[in-house]
């Protein structure tokens, strides 16, 4: 049986490896599945679209994209229907669309004849309250130690999609107020002295997700970090939120959820 693909960029990308001798194994022809990639950032323009693409064989490294469905995303507090035009390579926008903290919203994509459905509702996000940093971070005390401090709301469960661009690397984790709730929460980061100086600029944002989100990103970040390479394929199909109402086992891979998050750009003393 053919073996399906499908990345999402942020996370994982086709893998090479270098050998003597290629091996070229022979898969079964397959029907492509569609991949709804519907990960909203209010306010982020280049995060306020759905875009579709379809999974390809093993061998191929070109994903189809998807121009020729219907989507819209609906409002159901309010019933207000958003339609999403498209605007080529598999990308579908409304600029009028402005989902609210707390608002509850319906994904549908209409696609060769069938319904696919995901629903999600827009969680606040903490403030990032100060920065602690350290100089004498880490075993040997001859790193920084920076760590972003935010308050848990003691009322709820609560899970967090964490995110750091700084000159020396990205990264993108998960996390959760299991042991931590209602505390003082820090998100922290360590940097050898000869790859970060002072002066240099790291970008945080902190997002409140699902449990169920999180649970899906978890599965995706442990796949990348047992490959031993952040980039390896995933080697499995990791279901998300999106439901084929017309035909279940057809499924949709990908996932819909819409989130509000808060920056904070720190600059190293």
């Amino acid at each position: 049986m053919k073996k399906l693909l499908y990345i999402f960029a942020t996370v994982c990308s086709l893998l090479f490896v270098s050998c003597e001798e290629d091996i070229t194994l022979d898969f079964d022809k397959n029907i492509p599945r569609l991949v709804i990639e519907g990960n909203l950032f209010v306010g982020e323009t280049d995060y306020n679209k759905i875009h579709l693409s379809t999974t390809t064989d093993f061998y191929s490294g070109v994903f189809p994209t998807v121009d020729n469905a219907d989507v819209s995303i609906k409002d159901t507090d309010s019933n207000t229907v958003y339609q999403f035009t498209n605007v080529g390579n598999g990308d579908f926008t409304n600029e009028l669309f402005q989902p609210e903290i707390g608002g509850n919203y319906e994904l549908t994509v209409m696609y060769n004849n069938e319904t696919y459905t995901a629903t999600s509702t827009l969680l606040t996000s903490p403030e990032i309250l100060n920065v602690n940093q350290k100089d004498d971070g880490g075993f040997g005390g001859d790193s920084y130690e920076i760590a972003f401090n935010f308050q848990d709301d003691a009322n709820e469960e609560n899970y967090y999609l964490v995110q750091m661009i700084s000159p020396v690397d990205n990264y993108f984790g998960v996390t959760d107020d299991q042991f931590t709730n209602g505390n003082i929460m820090n998100d922290m980061y360590f940097f050898d002295k000869e790859d970060l100086k002072p002066g240099d600029t790291l970008d945080h944002s902190i997002t409140s997700i699902s449990k169920q989100y999180h649970q899906y990103l978890s599965k995706l970040l442990s796949i990348a970090n047992q490959s031993g390479n952040p980039f390896s394929s995933p080697m499995g199909t990791i279901k998300g939120n999106i439901v084929n109402q017309t035909n279940q086992s057809n499924f949709a891979l990908g996932y819909f959820h819409i989130a509000k998050r808060n920056h904070y750009t720190y600059t190293v003393k």
